[in-house]
């Protein structure tokens, strides 16, 4: 990831459409097998802290701070490409996903449920329980 001034920042983000909140919906897909792993949202210092950094870092809006993917699980997530939208609603991250979990329930995606005519049926296995990912329950 490159290297940028706080000024050049401020310009480079200029065409992201921020919500009342300060934040932007931003997707991570794995960057080889193009499976989306999670939906998170970032503010500027997690935008800019993911460009310099080279690994995502969100904004966590139930704990109301910045959030290091991995921090607790030690599933990091690689940066290769950000991307923005058309709309410059929403960002797309090309990462590698550290361990193959990026949701917190132990799964590959956190899009593990689908639609099955009238309710909500899993599509893939726990791949580590989250008790063992994080130590305690979850």
């Amino acid at each position: 990831m490159s290297h940028s001034t706080t000024s050049d920042f401020k310009e480079n983000i200029s065409d992201i459409k921020w919500n009342d909140q300060g934040l932007v919906a931003v997707i991570a897909q794995d960057h080889q097998t193009h499976t989306v792993l999670m939906m998170a949202w970032m503010n500027a210092e997690a935008l800019h802290l993911t460009m310099t950094q080279g690994h995502a870092v969100y904004w966590s809006r139930s704990r109301q701070k910045l959030w290091h993917k991995g921090e607790s699980s030690g599933h990091q997530q690689i940066v290769h490409d950000i991307r923005l939208d058309c709309d410059g609603d929403a960002i797309l991250l090309l990462v590698e996903q550290v361990g193959g979990i990026a949701c917190h329930t132990g799964r590959q995606s956190c899009f593990y449920r689908s639609w099955d005519k009238n309710n909500w049926k899993e599509n893939a296995p726990v791949l580590k329980p989250p008790e063992a990912i994080y130590n305690k329950p979850v």
